[in-house]
């Protein structure tokens, strides 16, 4: 990471090297954000959820821990919600991050609504995945059904033309 890289302060507008920023918290954090890649901004707006007021920034301390837990949702491929361990893939729970970002609340105490949102996202993208694989299978059938027959179908529709 390259701490000299410029940044700017969204409410005063005021910029300086990231190095300027001396709290090894605020250097944790920007190694941290940096495992995130392109998700990185929903998940910014995601994090803003746990503000109190939307005045009212969040200390480094708790977005290291709320990004730390992300993570390991992540690193894991699932959670625990409702005292069972539910399998959740990366693509959805980041789909789930957008989703509950979108919603611009304030207030979050944990991550149980994304927990939440996430298990139904998954869900359905496994149910899409089963339903796509099913007509795959459907048109395999189809393909390979026996040649005789296709060649008395073919005769059928020529004789009814």
């Amino acid at each position: 990471m390259n701490f000299d890289t410029r940044l700017t302060c969204p409410k005063c507008g005021c910029s300086s090297a990231m190095r300027a920023f001396q709290n090894e918290e605020v250097q944790e954090l920007m190694k941290l954000a940096g495992r995130f890649g392109r998700n990185l901004n929903w998940l910014i707006e995601y994090i803003h959820c746990f503000q109190t007021d939307h005045d009212k920034p969040l200390k480094p301390s708790r977005v290291k821990i709320l990004l730390e837990e992300i993570l390991e949702m992540i690193d894991r491929k699932g959670f625990v919600y409702d005292r069972q361990e539910h399998a959740v893939r990366p693509d959805a729970l980041f789909q789930a991050i957008r989703v509950v970002a979108g919603y611009n609340k304030t207030g979050f105490k944990n991550h149980n609504y994304l927990k939440k949102t996430a298990i139904n996202i998954n869900l359905k993208l496994i149910s899409d995945e089963e339903k796509g694989q099913r007509e795959r299978e459907e048109e395999a059938m189809r393909r390979t059904e026996d040649p005789q027959e296709g060649l008395r179908r073919i005769r059928e529709i020529r004789e009814s033309l």
